[in-house]
């Protein structure tokens, strides 16, 4: 039995199998855009960890500021100030809207905030406006506030009564919305820019703004989850800015630390009194080397060529998809913005996810159908062009 049988038998022994059949690599180091396994094979990534490692795998600022942090104090607790949160959270306020912000652990944390949020200041005006509206093919996460917004059946299925108070609205139909909200009692309505586990849905931008201006006429909150889109992935730091709004609470993750866990809800100066003292804690949350990783990914997404490098790169991606499209039936439709890119196919996606793994590149498949391309937003063209060889390759190949 070599070392990855071994590991795949003591997974399926000592760990819960909610993830279903992993795929059959472990990935043990990363250099650049690239993964290498246990046996030593390279891949081209393009999934970053799911939108999480922005920078890649050999950042030196990102990796120095790390090991420096955790020489000298990884975590004390939030009963005490800690100068990398500060710094951390002026960066998010400086670089999407003067605000306040509450570090968690996660994406799913980060939205239970903004549900609290949410929920204390509706009750602020009428104990009984609570409802938040979100929106069909949603995803916000798997703690059950989080699970309760999200507009997909089958993340619901099986675990009984869910969290009241959550209205699901088709997405990207302006009536529907208006509807709901003229049915009274909403607090807040929660959207995604573009769905990610959805299918890379993008949303109108005539539709966001319609959805913002009935909000703000109604005093309704609108709460951004950013989770998957924020941290420069659409092309912008934050997929709001697109849309021309600016959101009452964004929530973040992913690719905020690069790899940490680490989450937070930034809001509106307004909203401060609404989550004093006692509403809302957590224990490890912005703690110090989570909030270093943050500062450290500020520092580099702040770059001027940083953004700059995703729009060629994305161009890029469009372009050849786009062409590969004209020869390739099976690819239905090609949606996204920046590097978070869906291919909508007319089958089943899975075969080619592994198909594309056996071939040296890391793809993945969501929405059944829909297969997802986000490279780390360093990759370079030449690396690019070689993991899109090979996608083209296996969806030639049918």
């Amino acid at each position: 039995m070599n070392n990855l049988e071994n590991v795949m038998k003591l997974d399926r022994e000592y760990l819960f199998q909610n993830y279903g059949n992993r795929l059959p690599v472990e990935f043990v180091r990363g250099e650049d855009s690239f993964l290498f396994d246990s046996a030593g094979k390279k891949y081209i990534d393009f999934l970053s960890g799911i939108s999480v490692v922005n920078l890649g795998y050999s950042n030196k600022h990102y990796t120095n500021t790390l090991h420096k942090q955790i020489d000298q104090i990884m975590h004390t607790s939030n009963w005490f100030f800690n100068s990398n949160q500060v710094q951390a959270a002026k960066q998010i306020s400086d670089h999407s809207f003067k605000g306040r912000t509450l570090f968690v652990n996660s994406g799913t944390e980060a939205n239970e905030a903004a549900i609290k949020l949410a929920r204390k200041y509706g009750q602020s005006i009428d104990e009984d406006c609570y409802t938040i509206l979100t929106f069909s093919s949603s995803f916000h996460g798997r703690t059950f506030g989080a699970m309760s917004a999200t507009g997909n059946e089958k993340i619901r299925t099986g675990f009984g009564p869910v969290v009241p108070g959550f209205e699901y609205v088709p997405f990207n139909d302006k009536e529907a919305f208006e509807e709901a909200v003229k049915r009274g009692k909403v607090c807040a309505v929660m959207v995604e820019m573009i769905q990610g586990e959805g299918g890379i849905k993008v949303a109108g931008k005539d539709f966001i703004q319609h959805v913002y201006k009935i909000a703000k006429d109604n005093g309704i909150l609108f709460i951004a989850d950013e989770i998957q889109t924020g941290i420069g992935r659409t092309g912008k730091l934050f997929a709001f800015e697109h849309y021309d709004i600016i959101p009452d609470i964004i929530t973040l993750a992913k690719g905020l630390a690069n790899g940490l866990p680490v989450g937070a809800m930034h809001a509106k100066e307004e909203l401060l009194n609404h989550l004093g003292a006692g509403t809302h804690g957590t224990t490890f949350g912005g703690n110090q080397l989570a909030t270093a990783a943050v500062c450290a990914v500020f520092d580099i997404i702040t770059e001027p060529s940083f953004l700059e490098h995703i729009h060629d790169m994305s161009k890029v991606v469009f372009d050849r998809l786009e062409n590969i499209k004209k020869g390739v039936p099976l690819i239905k439709e090609i949606r996204g913005k920046g590097l978070h890119i869906g291919v909508e196919l007319e089958s089943d996606g899975m075969p080619f996810v592994k198909k594309a793994l056996d071939a040296g590149l890391v793809i993945n498949c969501t929405a059944q159908n829909v297969l997802r391309i986000m490279p780390p937003l360093i990759i370079d063209e030449n690396t690019l062009i070689q993991g899109l060889d090979i996608f083209e390759k296996i969806v030639k190949q049918g």
